[in-house]
C-alpha cells in the first residue's frame, strides 16, 4: 500500500488485514519507499495514491506496470476527475477507486485480485 496520509494507510490495513487471503501488508509513504518495498516483496497487489510527496504515484504505475507486469495496482485516490481514472486504466491499473465514496468497497476489490 502507498500513500503519504499516515491515517489512511492505517485504517486500509485495518480493512485489507481482515482478508483472508492477505498475508502480508506492507506500507510506504513515498515512490523510493514503494520501489524497495517492491523489489524486497514482489506483492501481488499494490494500492497506490496519485499523489505522493516524492514523485507522483502516476510515475510508479508505470514503473510497476513496465517491470512487474503480474503484480495488479489499484490505484485509491481522490483526485477523481474522469481524465485521472482514464489515465491511470491507461497505464494498467487494474481499479480505480475514489476514496472519498468507494473507501469500503477496498476489502472486496483486494480480494479479487488476491
Amino acid at each position: 500500500m502507498v500513500d503519504d496520509a499516515v491515517l489512511i494507510t492505517k485504517r486500509i490495513k485495518e480493512m485489507v488485514s481482515e482478508v483472508s487471503s492477505v498475508s502480508e501488508i506492507i506500507i510506504a509513504h513515498d515512490y523510493a519507499t514503494a520501489v524497495n518495498a517492491i523489489l524486497q516483496h514482489a506483492p501481488n497487489v499494490v494500492l497506490l495514491d496519485i499523489h505522493l510527496p516524492d514523485k507522483s504515484g502516476l510515475d510508479l504505475l508505470e514503473f510497476i506496470t513496465a517491470n512487474y507486469p503480474l503484480i495488479s495496482v489499484i490505484m485509491i485516490t481522490n483526485k477523481v476527475a474522469q481524465y485521472y481514472k482514464e489515465m491511470c486504466l491507461h497505464k494498467g491499473a487494474k481499479h480505480f477507486i475514489d476514496k472519498s465514496k468507494d473507501f469500503e468497497t477496498i476489502p472486496t476489490i483486494v480480494a479479487s485480485y488476491c
